[in-house]
């Protein structure tokens, strides 16, 4: 090979190693569905949860919203729905058992804002 074709070579190869390396950053951020029957596998998103912890400032149940107000993880509205799982310090109960002021625990999903569970240690009388 003369010069000339040798540095082309090494472009080449070099554009296609970047080529390769952005594609694998770029499939690293999605994450492999299931592989049960037929269809192969689909890329989704990976789901991201997030928490956030502090007193209940907004409550309103026709909505389906809780708001929590500031905490050091962050604030704001969460959309409580039939999945929604509830723990009571005190035992058990649901939405309907949430009061203003008391202390709440909860993990959302960060992109719906859709809470997946929430601990709620009642206010002191």
């Amino acid at each position: 090979m003369n010069p000339v074709q040798t540095g082309s070579v090494s472009r080449l190869t070099t554009r296609l190693a970047l080529a390769a390396l952005v594609l694998t950053a770029s499939t690293a951020l999605w994450a492999k569905g299931g592989s049960g029957g037929g269809g192969g596998s689909v890329d989704v998103p990976k789901v991201v949860e997030s928490r956030v912890t502090g007193y209940v400032t907004a409550i309103s149940h026709s909505a389906g919203t809780l708001t929590v107000g500031a905490s050091y993880y962050g604030s704001g509205q969460l959309k409580v729905t039939s999945a929604t799982k509830f723990s009571f310090l005190s035992g058990s109960g649901g939405f309907a058992e949430v009061k203003l002021g008391d202390w709440v625990e909860a993990r959302y999903i960060f992109s719906t804002k859709e809470a997946t569970k929430i601990s709620v240690t009642p206010a002191s009388p």
